[in-house]
């Protein structure tokens, strides 16, 4: 494995993706058979990648991806060695949302190490939802044109629709602007990049009726000031709310009226955070 080669001190333990999701889908009471069935379609090279005990966070973590190349030079990060239980809880998502042929579709994207980190994103939002509430994955005819939304969940009082976008993008320029001293500049990228497209995807709607966003997966944190002008530059008819967050239960949410944000913590049952975001630093 790859991790065994640039940073062989955080590997306590190896084994294999295959009886590390196993064992998840047996701790949680399936019979062998069960947890068989759970992992079936998940092809190959995926299902066999290898995986370590990371010693510093205690959680097992399988290798797939790429590096990120900066200025020439590879940079291996997080995103190549993710914790089995975020693909253990998309695997999950996926056999209870998506039907048969969609699973087929996303699993084949799931096992481009290329596109990997994007594609595990997805599920994300759709993972937080109560099972007992209807949610449909890359649903078509809802946006404008032949546009599909990532994800719509039909709550009992109103429609909610989001895009997903997983940011990388500005984690690599902020890697660029890394000067060797302890501390890592303040980001400079532009918080509007988040929102790129989203006032060409969506039609104008009632919020009362149908509240449409995004949520959002960032590599880092986002200019408080810059990223709540962003948000309020998107057409409000169109653009309800967004969310940034990952696979933990807390995220940074904005809208447009108060009440929908604790309708929104709700519905994803989430709670509030400070960890996506900085205030910038006055000028001395």
């Amino acid at each position: 494995m790859m991790i065994d080669q640039v940073f062989p001190h955080v590997v306590g333990d190896h084994s294999v993706l295959k009886d590390q999701l196993l064992q998840r889908a047996r701790e949680q009471g399936l019979s062998v058979e069960q947890a068989t069935e759970r992992f079936a379609g998940i092809p190959a090279p995926l299902i066999d990648a290898g995986t370590f005990l990371d010693k510093l966070t205690s959680l097992w973590r399988y290798e797939f991806g790429v590096p990120f190349e900066i200025d020439g030079t590879l940079v291996w990060g997080a995103h190549m060695w993710v914790p089995v239980d975020h693909l253990h809880r998309a695997i999950i998502t996926a056999n209870a949302r998506l039907s048969g042929q969609e699973r087929v579709a996303y699993y084949a994207r799931l096992n481009d190490p290329e596109r990997h980190a994007v594609t595990l994103a997805e599920m994300i939002p759709g993972s937080k939802v109560h099972a007992d509430m209807p949610a449909q994955f890359e649903v078509t005819g809802l946006g404008t044109g032949n546009s599909t939304i990532d994800w719509v969940v039909h709550a009992p009082d109103r429609r909610v629709m989001l895009d997903v976008k997983s940011r990388s993008k500005d984690f690599i320029e902020q890697m660029t602007r890394e000067d060797g001293s302890r501390v890592m500049p303040e980001p400079e990228h532009d918080p509007a990049l988040l929102f790129r497209s989203l006032n060409k995807k969506f039609l104008p709607a009632s919020p009362d009726q149908q509240l449409q966003g995004v949520w959002i997966a960032t590599h880092i944190q986002q200019n408080e000031d810059g990223l709540r002008k962003a948000f309020a530059a998107l057409d409000p008819d169109k653009v309800n709310f967004a969310i940034l967050g990952d696979w933990e239960s807390d995220v940074h949410v904005l809208v447009r009226r108060d009440a929908d944000r604790e309708y929104l913590l709700a519905l994803f049952s989430a709670t509030p955070s400070g960890r996506f975001t900085f205030a910038p630093q006055a000028s001395a």
